[in-house]
């Protein structure tokens, strides 16, 4: 883990950014306390707070109004998921 202030990392970013790709960086501040830098990948999903909010009311508007598709009894994930596909 690298620790850094945010006056070193303000003068050194690429350094740091390059250092956050195999290493902890944690930036601290006397006066907004401490972050750790993490690299964003392709599998990370980004999504604002409002977006998250519509789909989840979204979706519980659908399961209200029944537009829901079940598991048959019996049926296993992977054949609920091949049935969903076709």
């Amino acid at each position: 883990m690298v620790v850094v202030s945010s006056r070193e990392f303000r003068a050194n970013q690429r350094k740091y950014f390059d250092l956050a790709r195999s290493n902890d960086v944690v930036i601290t501040s006397r006066s907004y306390g401490s972050y750790r830098l993490v690299p964003i990948s392709e599998q990370d999903i980004l999504i604002d707070k409002s977006t998250l909010d519509a789909k989840i009311a979204q979706g519980i508007a659908d399961y209200q109004a029944g537009k829901v598709h079940k598991m048959k009894k019996g049926e296993s994930s992977k054949e609920f998921l091949t049935r969903l596909i076709k």
